[in-house]
């Protein structure tokens, strides 16, 4: 007698087959003699949520600085060297696994003695790393340094990437931390701290960036170093950088060509966001079609609707959000994608729209 499969078994395959798809291979991440990429230095952004489904809006970012160019060199196939201004860092290949030997900076030299394992390729939402680490060498001349402790990576997120020009889905996102004690000399501490501090005992760097498998370098990159003197924080800096796709000159394949930047199709509809702008509240419905993209909203009180062409299949997909990341519905699989709003409160609300083809982002307000 045949067995049957449990429905609730065939749906968590399906969900597994639909959001495993999407992996980062050695052969798309990793960096080739020569590359350049300059990158722009934004003011700090949000972080944004983790998890399956997020949406991360860094369309408002404000450019501070251009040109921030990050360049790799490789020795032989198992060495790759990067340099960011005064910074230098030196990665070793071996097989599927990238290890961190030495960082140098302007004022410090640290190789390893127990490396950091960075990444082992392929990677997928949801893998994870933690390597325990130790470095040694010299800060502010000949003073002696040593750092131990600990590096994780996590890939703590999947979803879509909001950027100014442009939406991209199927991103990763990946959190790596290096958690460090730091020894090192007492005039060299006075250098990192402060002259009054005695003791600076603790190195916290978290790193966030935002990857597609179809570019080689992360789209967004933010990085928050916290120091600590005992339980007290005693300085924090953070950064922020982009390199949108229209700045990537190492997309794969003919990933250029074949992506279409999202542009508002309907000069007369722009809301403040650069999005179409929708209505949902005590009015009459309000239907656009976009012909262009054979995609329809139909935005009428208390729910918003939005039909997808019928060959997208199984490939449309669409998400509904506030303005902070947080999802409030998700649909794939359907021509026709409903959303009940009647119980979310008043505010401005996203859609991010794949329709097999192309990516949009358009706005809802909801009153």
């Amino acid at each position: 007698m045949a067995k049957r499969i449990p429905i609730s078994l065939i749906c968590a395959i399906c969900s597994v087959l639909l959001w495993g798809q999407v992996t980062l291979t050695k052969a798309i991440m990793l960096p080739m003699n020569g590359d350049r990429v300059d990158r722009q230095r934004v003011e700090a952004v949000e972080v944004g949520t983790r998890g399956c489904e997020a949406v991360w809006d860094m369309s408002h970012a404000i450019v501070v600085e251009d040109g921030c160019t990050m360049r790799f060199f490789n020795s032989g196939d198992s060495v790759v060297a990067r340099v960011e201004g005064k910074q230098q860092f030196v990665y070793e290949i071996k097989g599927d696994s990238v290890l961190l030997r030495s960082q140098e900076t302007a004022l410090s030299n640290l190789a390893d003695s127990l490396p950091a394992l960075k990444m082992i390729f392929p990677i997928a939402y949801g893998d994870s790393i933690y390597s325990p680490v130790y470095y040694r060498g010299k800060y502010s001349g000949n003073n002696a340094i040593s750092t131990a402790g600990f590096f994780s990576m996590v890939v703590d997120g999947e979803g879509t990437l909001i950027l100014q020009n442009d939406t991209v889905g199927n991103v990763f996102r990946i959190h790596e931390r290096f958690d460090e004690k730091v020894n090192m000399s007492p005039w060299a501490k006075e250098r990192i701290i402060s002259a009054d501090d005695e003791n600076l005992l603790r190195h916290v760097r978290d790193t966030y960036s935002w990857y597609s498998s179809d570019f080689r370098y992360p789209l967004a990159q933010i990085t928050k170093d916290s120091f600590y003197n005992g339980a007290s924080v005693t300085r924090e800096d953070e950064t922020a950088f982009l390199c949108p796709p229209e700045t990537q000159l190492y997309a794969l394949g003919d990933v250029r060509q074949q992506r279409q930047m999202h542009a508002p199709q309907h000069p007369n509809n722009i809301g403040s966001y650069g999005y179409n702008n929708y209505s949902n509240g005590n009015m009459n419905d309000q239907m656009l079609v976009d012909k262009a993209n054979a995609v329809a909203i139909n935005a009428g009180d208390g729910n918003v609707d939005v039909t997808t062409p019928a060959n997208g299949g199984i490939n449309a997909e669409v998400i509904l959000s506030d303005l902070h990341g947080r999802v409030y519905g998700s649909s794939r699989g359907k021509m026709v994608h409903s959303f009940d709003t009647s119980l979310l409160p008043q505010g401005i609300y996203l859609l991010y729209i794949n329709d097999g083809e192309n990516v949009r982002t358009e706005r809802i307000d909801k009153k």
